[in-house]
Protein backbone atom coordinates (compact mmCIF):
# COMPACT_ATOMS: atom_id res chain seq x y z
CA UNK A 1 0.00 0.00 0.00
CA UNK A 2 1.32 3.37 -0.97
CA UNK A 3 0.58 5.97 1.67
CA UNK A 4 1.05 9.69 1.30
CA UNK A 5 2.32 11.20 4.53
CA UNK A 6 2.27 14.89 5.32
CA UNK A 7 4.27 16.31 8.17
CA UNK A 8 1.84 19.10 8.97
CA UNK A 9 -1.40 19.50 10.85
CA UNK A 10 -4.33 17.97 8.93
CA UNK A 11 -7.55 19.79 8.30
CA UNK A 12 -9.32 18.67 11.48
CA UNK A 13 -12.81 19.31 10.04
CA UNK A 14 -12.38 15.89 8.45
CA UNK A 15 -12.53 14.43 11.95
CA UNK A 16 -13.84 16.88 14.66
CA UNK A 17 -14.10 25.23 19.85
CA UNK A 18 -15.97 27.78 20.93
CA UNK A 19 -13.70 29.81 23.24
CA UNK A 20 -15.67 30.14 26.49
CA UNK A 21 -14.78 31.67 29.83
CA UNK A 22 -15.04 29.19 32.70
CA UNK A 23 -18.21 29.54 34.80
CA UNK A 24 -18.26 28.53 38.46
CA UNK A 25 -14.80 26.94 38.25
CA UNK A 26 -13.34 25.42 41.41
CA UNK A 27 -9.81 23.90 41.23
CA UNK A 28 -10.79 20.97 43.48
CA UNK A 29 -14.15 20.30 41.82
CA UNK A 30 -12.56 20.81 38.42
CA UNK A 31 -9.88 18.24 39.15
CA UNK A 32 -12.58 15.76 40.21
CA UNK A 33 -14.55 16.25 36.98
CA UNK A 34 -11.47 15.92 34.80
CA UNK A 35 -10.50 12.72 36.61
CA UNK A 36 -14.07 11.45 36.19
CA UNK A 37 -13.85 12.10 32.45
CA UNK A 38 -10.50 10.33 32.23
CA UNK A 39 -12.00 7.36 34.05
CA UNK A 40 -14.94 7.32 31.63
CA UNK A 41 -12.57 6.84 28.71
CA UNK A 42 -10.56 4.24 30.61
CA UNK A 43 -13.72 2.21 31.23
CA UNK A 44 -14.71 2.17 27.56
CA UNK A 45 -13.55 -0.99 25.83
CA UNK A 46 -15.62 -0.59 22.65
CA UNK A 47 -18.21 1.90 21.47
CA UNK A 48 -20.58 2.05 18.50
CA UNK A 49 -22.43 5.30 17.77
CA UNK A 50 -24.06 7.40 15.09
CA UNK A 51 -22.65 10.90 14.65
CA UNK A 52 -23.56 14.27 13.18
CA UNK A 53 -20.69 16.54 12.17
CA UNK A 54 -21.06 20.29 11.63
CA UNK A 55 -18.22 22.34 10.13
CA UNK A 56 -17.46 26.06 10.39
CA UNK A 57 -18.98 26.68 6.95
CA UNK A 58 -22.28 25.16 8.07
CA UNK A 59 -21.89 21.92 6.14
CA UNK A 60 -23.33 18.84 7.83
CA UNK A 61 -22.25 15.21 7.52
CA UNK A 62 -23.49 12.06 9.22
CA UNK A 63 -22.16 8.58 9.71
CA UNK A 64 -21.10 5.93 12.19
CA UNK A 65 -18.25 5.59 14.67
CA UNK A 66 -16.60 2.45 15.98
CA UNK A 67 -14.08 2.77 18.81
CA UNK A 68 -11.94 0.09 20.40
CA UNK A 69 -9.68 1.53 23.03
CA UNK A 70 -6.88 2.16 23.06
CA UNK A 71 -5.75 3.48 19.67
CA UNK A 72 -8.52 2.25 17.36
CA UNK A 73 -11.24 4.48 15.94
CA UNK A 74 -13.14 4.43 12.65
CA UNK A 75 -15.46 7.04 11.16
CA UNK A 76 -17.62 5.96 8.23
CA UNK A 77 -19.33 8.89 6.52
CA UNK A 78 -22.69 8.53 4.82
CA UNK A 79 -23.30 10.09 1.43
CA UNK A 80 -22.38 9.86 -2.21
CA UNK A 81 -18.67 10.55 -1.76
CA UNK A 82 -17.41 7.69 0.42
CA UNK A 83 -14.98 8.61 3.20
CA UNK A 84 -13.51 6.60 6.09
CA UNK A 85 -11.17 7.76 8.84
CA UNK A 86 -9.21 4.94 10.47
CA UNK A 87 -6.70 5.26 13.30
CA UNK A 88 -3.79 3.10 14.42
CA UNK A 89 -1.40 3.74 17.33
CA UNK A 90 0.71 5.85 14.93
CA UNK A 91 -1.47 7.05 12.02
CA UNK A 92 -4.76 8.66 11.11
CA UNK A 93 -5.62 7.21 7.68
CA UNK A 94 -8.05 9.10 5.45
CA UNK A 95 -9.52 6.53 3.06
CA UNK A 96 -11.30 7.86 -0.06
CA UNK A 97 -12.60 4.72 -1.80
CA UNK A 98 -14.08 6.57 -4.78
CA UNK A 99 -10.65 8.00 -5.57
CA UNK A 100 -8.84 4.81 -4.50
CA UNK A 101 -6.56 6.88 -2.31
CA UNK A 102 -5.33 6.77 1.29
CA UNK A 103 -3.69 9.80 2.89
CA UNK A 104 -2.08 9.42 6.31
CA UNK A 105 -1.21 11.84 9.09
CA UNK A 106 0.67 11.22 12.35
CA UNK A 107 -1.99 10.63 15.00
CA UNK A 108 0.09 12.70 17.42
CA UNK A 109 -0.73 15.79 15.31
CA UNK A 110 -4.48 15.38 15.82
CA UNK A 111 -6.67 15.81 18.91
CA UNK A 112 -7.77 12.20 18.60
CA UNK A 113 -4.47 11.20 20.17
CA UNK A 114 -5.66 12.62 23.50
CA UNK A 115 -8.71 10.35 23.79
CA UNK A 116 -7.14 7.25 22.25
CA UNK A 117 -4.06 7.24 24.48
CA UNK A 118 -3.50 4.64 27.18
CA UNK A 119 -3.93 5.99 29.78
CA UNK A 120 -6.02 9.02 28.82
CA UNK A 121 -4.77 12.32 30.24
CA UNK A 122 -6.95 15.39 29.82
CA UNK A 123 -4.31 17.51 31.56
CA UNK A 124 -1.31 16.65 29.36
CA UNK A 125 2.01 18.43 29.76
CA UNK A 126 2.28 21.48 27.55
CA UNK A 127 -1.50 22.01 27.30
CA UNK A 128 -3.94 24.23 29.19
CA UNK A 129 -7.09 22.52 30.47
CA UNK A 130 -10.21 24.61 31.20
CA UNK A 131 -13.42 23.38 32.81
CA UNK A 132 -16.74 25.04 31.94
CA UNK A 133 -20.15 24.21 33.43
CA UNK A 134 -23.01 24.87 31.00
CA UNK A 135 -26.77 24.91 31.33
CA UNK A 136 -28.61 21.60 31.27
CA UNK A 137 -25.96 19.72 33.22
CA UNK A 138 -23.38 19.87 30.42
CA UNK A 139 -19.70 19.96 31.40
CA UNK A 140 -17.09 21.10 28.89
CA UNK A 141 -13.41 20.20 29.22
CA UNK A 142 -11.25 22.27 26.88
CA UNK A 143 -7.66 21.23 26.14
CA UNK A 144 -5.65 23.90 24.36
CA UNK A 145 -2.18 24.36 22.91
CA UNK A 146 -1.08 27.36 20.84
CA UNK A 147 1.83 25.92 18.89
CA UNK A 148 3.97 22.85 18.24
CA UNK A 149 2.93 19.25 17.84
CA UNK A 150 -0.76 18.76 18.56
CA UNK A 151 -1.50 22.50 18.52
CA UNK A 152 -5.17 23.43 18.47
CA UNK A 153 -8.18 23.31 20.74
CA UNK A 154 -10.26 20.27 21.71
CA UNK A 155 -13.45 20.56 23.78
CA UNK A 156 -15.13 17.46 25.18
CA UNK A 157 -18.75 17.77 26.33
CA UNK A 158 -20.15 15.38 28.93
CA UNK A 159 -23.73 14.93 30.10
CA UNK A 160 -24.38 14.73 33.86
CA UNK A 161 -26.80 11.80 34.03
CA UNK A 162 -25.51 9.50 32.81
CA UNK A 163 -22.02 10.96 32.83
CA UNK A 164 -20.78 10.25 29.31
CA UNK A 165 -19.28 11.93 26.28
CA UNK A 166 -21.90 13.45 24.00
CA UNK A 167 -19.94 15.82 21.73
CA UNK A 168 -16.49 17.08 20.90
CA UNK A 169 -15.50 20.33 19.21
CA UNK A 170 -12.18 20.85 17.45
CA UNK A 171 -10.57 24.11 16.39
CA UNK A 172 -7.33 23.87 14.42
CA UNK A 173 -4.54 26.44 14.35
CA UNK A 174 -6.19 28.12 11.35
CA UNK A 175 -9.37 28.69 13.37
CA UNK A 176 -11.44 26.13 11.45
CA UNK A 177 -13.98 24.59 13.82
CA UNK A 178 -15.81 21.27 13.65
CA UNK A 179 -18.21 19.62 16.08
CA UNK A 180 -19.15 15.95 16.27
CA UNK A 181 -22.26 14.95 18.23
CA UNK A 182 -22.81 11.33 19.21
CA UNK A 183 -26.16 9.52 19.23
CA UNK A 184 -27.34 5.96 19.88
CA UNK A 185 -24.20 5.00 21.77
CA UNK A 186 -23.67 1.31 22.58
CA UNK A 187 -20.79 -0.03 24.67
CA UNK A 188 -18.99 -3.33 25.09
CA UNK A 189 -20.00 -4.93 21.80
CA UNK A 190 -17.33 -7.04 20.06
CA UNK A 191 -15.28 -5.30 17.36
CA UNK A 192 -13.20 -7.36 14.93
CA UNK A 193 -9.73 -6.33 13.73
CA UNK A 194 -11.08 -6.21 10.17
CA UNK A 195 -13.08 -3.10 11.02
CA UNK A 196 -9.83 -1.13 11.12
CA UNK A 197 -8.15 -2.54 8.03
CA UNK A 198 -6.72 0.04 5.62
CA UNK A 199 -7.29 -0.67 1.91
CA UNK A 200 -4.37 -1.45 -0.36
CA UNK A 201 -5.21 0.29 -3.59
CA UNK A 202 -2.90 -1.11 -6.31
CA UNK A 203 -3.03 2.03 -8.43
CA UNK A 204 -2.45 4.44 -5.57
Amino acid sequence: MTITTRQKNPSWPLVAIILLMPIGYSPVAGADIVQKAESWFENVTTMHADFTQVASDGSVAEGKIIMRRPSRLKFTYDGVSALNLITTPVWLHVDQPDERRVTSYPISETPLSLILADPVSLRPAGYETILTERAGGITQITIHKNSGEGAGRLTLEFTASPFQLRRWIVEDVAGIETSVTLQNMAFGLPVENAEFSVPNYPNN
